[in-house]
């Protein structure tokens, strides 16, 4: 009983209301200041951006959580405005209607600070929005408990209770939400699904003592296509549990996508190079082998190991002039009869086709190597 007398006549706002902003409740304080219970809603006390505040945190707060801290500014009964540091938590009495709470203390000389402390917060929320980079901060209203093993903060950053706070316009645009869509009002998991993808990077998170730069995670856009994105991430650490991991993102699916084109188109020629049966060489103009395919070895009977970086003269005779004078390297294409000797010291007689690669002074060639036949080396030797 003395503990709520005392509660009841120091210098505190308290006020304590449910889902439909109705005010249920509210301290000495409250009433004499606030004007309450004359004025009987939040939204009558209460300016516009601290009603949205209480409202996401009415949707965000668990009732087991710890009180999230914000600064409101407060309808006194005369008409002024007051600027309050706040303490809001949320109640679920005898398994009721769940109850937001709000506890200020109301110290007249703090308001010159609080009011400066509200103006940089706005200021810098107004930055952040404007700010062409991507910004985005996930707060866990169920924090990760990090003296566990990876594997159980992993789960739990993907499963505990979380919100987006503070994400910025460009962030917005980035996942392709359509206008007046309220990003931080959206589900994290929405967004930032568990994938393998996405384990590996918070894995790397953790890895990193928490300060990560460039590391890849694939997201989702507002209409389910895949993301990729390239994050700079910090975390807020109080306890030994993880609060908030907030960062920025930079959009790559463009860049990805074309690496994965190229990686498949590679892939694609190294298999169709694989199945030629002819031997296909690429060589620079000192004749150092720089790539070859599998007929190379499986023609010769040489390992590609023995001549890549080297000099191939010793097994294909490339000085030999060509008819008209010509050499074997050049602008143009070039087919001659030459012997390719073996291991054991035999020769094979074949054709061989050198291609530039490049328009200009060429500095690499593709060689083609065929066993030729009798009558492929005559109808050759005249073509010549």
């Amino acid at each position: 009983m003395l503990g709520e007398e005392l509660y009841g006549s120091a210098p505190v706002i308290l006020l304590t209301f449910g889902e439909d902003r109705a005010i249920v409740d509210c301290s000495r304080t409250a009433a004499a200041v606030l004007g309450v219970p004359e004025r009987r809603t939040v939204d009558e006390i209460v300016d516009a951006d601290g009603a949205r505040t209480l409202d996401d945190l009415m949707h965000a707060l668990r009732p087991d959580a710890a009180p999230a801290s914000c600064v409101l500014t407060l309808y006194r009964r005369d008409g002024g405005r007051m600027t309050v540091a706040a303490l809001v938590d949320k109640l679920a009495p005898g398994g009721g209607a769940a109850l937001l709470r709000v506890t200020a203390l109301h110290a007249p000389q703090q308001q010159p600070w609080l009011a400066e402390l509200a103006e940089s917060e706005a200021l810098l929320r107004r930055f952040v929005q404007i700010s062409s980079e991507a910004m985005w901060c996930i707060e866990f209203t169920e924090s990760v408990d990090l003296a566990l093993g990876d594997h159980e903060i992993i789960r739990q950053v993907f499963e505990n209770e979380c919100r987006w706070r503070l994400c910025n316009e460009a962030m917005a645009r980035i996942y392709d939400l359509p206008p007046g869509l309220d990003f931080n009002k959206q589900p994290v998991s929405l967004y930032f699904r568990r994938n393998p993808e996405n384990e590996t990077f918070i894995r790397q998170i953790i890895e990193s003592n928490f300060a990560v730069d460039n590391v890849l995670s694939i997201d989702t856009r507002h209409d389910g296509t895949p993301l990729y994105i390239e994050n700079t991430a910090r975390a807020d650490i109080q306890g030994g549990r993880l609060l908030r991991l907030w960062g920025t993102v930079r959009d790559i699916t463009g860049y990805r996508q074309m690496h994965n084109r190229l990686a498949q188109t590679a892939q694609d020629v190294g298999s169709i190079l694989g199945a030629v049966p002819d031997a296909i060489l690429v060589i620079d103009r000192n004749r150092q082998l720089l790539a070859v395919n599998p007929s190379f070895e499986t023609l010769f009977g040489w390992s590609p190991h023995q001549f890549l970086g080297r000099d191939i003269q010793p097994i294909v005779d490339l000085e030999a002039p060509l008819p008209g004078g010509r050499r074997w390297y050049g602008v143009d294409r070039q087919r001659w009869i030459t012997e390719v000797r073996m291991p054991g010291g035999a020769a094979l007689l074949c054709d061989v086709q050198s291609a530039p690669i490049g328009d200009e002074a060429p500095d690499r060639f593709v060689l083609t190597l065929r066993p030729a036949h009798a009558a492929d080396s005559a109808a050759t030797a005249n073509a010549t």
